[in-house]
């Protein structure tokens, strides 16, 4: 997680971090890998859309944002490096769950 003001360059600062390690990659120096980012911003969505969650009527439980994208990640064999992101503001609901 990068924690910073808004408009502080978070976003940019690991993308500029990510495109190095690509970089250090194809030059084939320090045994660096490509990164994947799988991103999201945890304030667009609800808490059941993040997390999950069950439906009272059908009994199902559905998975979130969060567990797709992690199940996505964890998937992909390639040697490449995977990052989950939030990329949002920091709010008290959806750190503490």
């Amino acid at each position: 997680m990068v924690v910073g003001l808004s408009y502080g360059g978070k976003t940019c600062s690991y993308s500029t971090l990510a495109a190095a390690l690509g970089k250090l990659n194809i030059a084939g120096q320090n045994v660096q890998y490509k990164l994947r980012v799988y991103c999201m911003d945890p304030k667009s969505i609800s808490m059941g859309q993040l997390y999950g969650q069950f439906d009272p009527v059908s009994h199902e439980r559905s998975d979130g944002m969060l567990a797709i994208k992690y199940r996505v990640a964890a998937s992909d064999q390639g040697p490449d490096r995977k990052w989950v992101m939030f990329d949002g503001p920091v709010d008290a609901i959806w750190i503490e769950i």
